[in-house]
């Protein structure tokens, strides 16, 4: 694992003795590798540290400035702009070229805890400031990388994985919450702060937490609501500020990594937008890659266009060997890097990180491509449930979704107090609706709803697990671009929700083109999962083409990434080791190969931590 984990006393006299020994705990519950970099730490009331990726040969996220003496630990991402960089440079005599985690400390003393509102990234950061002794820790404004804690009246304990705060061994109990459970069987994550353990939370987006003597506070200090009030400017400027916008991003990315660049190119339009900005100025930078079954888009697409743009490109082909060698082990590894997270359909996605981290510590992705660009009401699956837009569509009535919950499995399979699970998912739902009523419409509390839920509790997940092998940057979920997005005509808040006409899905498709176009022009030309090109969306011939492929000659659907037999092969795994979930029914009542993929490996994660518990 990596990341970043801390213990702060509040009162040294409660637990000063123990301190030591649960951070060691805490820390080796970081590690994935002994080869990782490292670096912490430790005073009679404070203890934190951080764990490197795998890929990474040096540790430049953790930075002490000895002038100031204030400490940062940093995970994820962090980018400095140059006007930033400027005002310190001259402001404290900085020399030589150094990198914008170094700058974190000065970034502090300067802004105090708005420095976060400086930097851009994806990004948990612990500054101490030794000779006050005050704690700081922040988040960036979409919370992406999930950061777990647990508070009581002696400490305040954070890390990146649940499991390094659960073996620091400073909990009262380990107990299930089977609110949460059921939160994630129902719309695919939880969308609460609470986690799969009773007391441990997860911090929510855009917060600061500060910590000193026996107080903690905790604020939000941005909200997607800050961003409604811009007028959306004409169509050629909104383009505009889109294109400069993923320009500037990508640029955040390809000028913090040094040598190759990993970037994932599949067989849709997401990765190949992103690809546009990168030709040919870093063409020979890239170490492009895909995966899937051997005749998938995913493997014929990319496959084509690196040949013919000789771009270096590697196939990872997701076939019975895959299946029979390392799909088990991967499986397991999804789930425990994920803190539980995400299920084991999700493997083939840790199975090349391994891979591609040998070549470079990023990856470069067109994560949340389609959920930035298209408009309207979306169709429900596993990035957005259907129980999840059922919320959205009956503008967050409570008693239509507590009463679709009652007759879901999500309530059914769990062996505890129903009405104590229905009233705690009750409130929890409530606690969203209170927070959407300040939104004037639904398309304005779908775009909270996506960006300050959706992204961190799946797409950050996921990450989260990535980042033990190799950091992972997409431009449509910068900052920066997003920002410029807010100011556009294409902003989803300008459009009805329920409306999905096929004026709106033309629009999208045509927007990828111009954006393509006006960057690398000979990716618009070649084949896409969607069975025309990107310049079909841009004339009357090829529309023709579009919708006929779209709505009368549809295509079949295949098993892109051969994940059909691996329900059976992960409930088999579950049976042969004759694993036991206290909180759920029994397993046997859910069919080998046959039960629902979130239900099966939640089963194989809470199994595992009830086991450690134990012993």
């Amino acid at each position: 694992m990596a990341g970043i984990a801390g213990i702060v006393l509040k009162n040294p006299r409660h637990g000063e003795e123990r301190l030591g020994k649960a951070f060691a705990s805490m820390m080796q519950k970081l590690f994935v590798s002994d080869s990782q970099m490292t670096h912490k730490f430790t005073a009679t009331d404070i203890c934190f540290g951080n764990v490197m990726p795998v890929s990474c040969r040096k540790n430049d996220h953790f930075q002490y400035n000895d002038k100031l003496e204030i400490h940062a630990v940093i995970d994820g991402l962090v980018f400095v702009d140059r006007s930033e960089r400027s005002t310190l440079t001259a402001k404290y005599n900085i020399t030589g070229r150094q990198t914008d985690y170094y700058l974190i400390p000065y970034l502090y003393d300067l802004y105090k805890e708005d420095f976060v509102s400086h930097v851009t990234g994806w990004f948990n950061i612990f500054v101490y400031n030794e000779k006050k002794s005050q704690s700081l820790l922040v988040n960036d404004h979409f919370g992406l990388l999930p950061l777990f804690y647990h508070e009581s009246d002696s400490c305040f304990i954070f890390a990146s994985k649940i499991e390094a705060v659960l073996s620091s061994g400073m909990l009262s109990s380990v107990k299930p919450d089977p609110v949460t459970i059921a939160e994630r069987l129902f719309f695919n994550y939880p969308l609460s702060d609470h986690t799969y353990i009773e007391n441990i939370f997860t911090l929510s987006n855009a917060h600061r937490v500060k910590i000193g003597g026996e107080k903690t506070s905790k604020e939000r200090y941005w909200s997607m609501a800050d961003w409604y009030d811009y007028p959306p400017v004409g169509k050629d400027e909104s383009f505009h500020l889109l294109n400069d916008g993923l320009a500037q991003s990508v640029s955040k990315m390809t000028a913090q990594c040094e040598g190759k660049l990993n970037m994932s190119l599949t067989g849709g339009w997401d990765s190949r937008v992103v690809l546009s900005y990168c030709l040919p100025e870093h063409k020979d930078r890239l170490n492009l890659y895909s995966f899937g079954a051997e005749q998938s888009d995913d493997i014929l697409v990319p496959k084509h266009i690196g040949r013919a743009e000789n771009l270096a490109y590697t196939s990872y082909i997701l076939d019975q060997e895959y299946l029979k060698c390392h799909f088990i082990p991967n499986a397991i590894d999804t789930i425990l890097l994920s803190s539980g997270a995400r299920n084991y359909k999700r493997t083939h996605y840790l199975y090349t990180a391994k891979k591609i981290c040998k070549a470079s510590n990023y990856l470069l992705t067109g994560i949340f491509g389609d959920e930035v660009f298209k408009v309207g009401k979306p169709s429900g699956g596993e990035v957005l449930s259907r129980n999840a837009v059922s919320l959205l569509q009956t503008d967050f009535d409570l008693d239509k979704t507590v009463a679709k919950f009652l007759t879901s499995p999500a309530l059914q399979c769990l062996n505890t107090n129903r009405d104590l699970v229905v009233n705690g998912f009750r409130e929890r739902i409530e606690s969203i609706e209170d927070r959407m009523k300040a939104f004037e419409s639904i398309s304005q509390k779908y775009y909270c709803f996506r960006f300050e839920y959706n992204l961190r509790k799946y797409f950050g997940a996921e990450i989260n697990s990535y980042n033990d092998f190799v950091f992972c940057f997409s431009p449509f979920i910068d900052q920066t671009f997003l920002n410029k997005f807010a100011h556009s005509r294409f902003f989803g808040i300008h459009y009805d929700f329920n409306s999905s006409s096929i004026h709106l899905k033309k629009q999208s498709a045509r927007l990828y083109h111009d954006i393509v176009q006006a960057n690398y022009s000979p990716l618009t030309g070649y084949p896409s999962d969607r069975g025309y090109t990107m310049k079909d969306a841009a004339n009357p011939m090829g529309n023709l083409k579009l919708l006929y492929r779209k709505y009368i000659k549809r295509r079949k659907k295949v098993d892109a990434f051969n994940t059909g037999s691996t329900g059976w092969l992960f409930a088999s795994f579950i049976e042969n080791r004759q694993l036991r979930s206290n909180i759920f029914n029994s397993f046997q009542s859910t069919p080998a190969g046959n039960g629902d993929p979130n239900i099966l490996s939640l089963f194989f994660w809470l199994a595992y931590i009830e086991q450690k518990n134990e012993q």
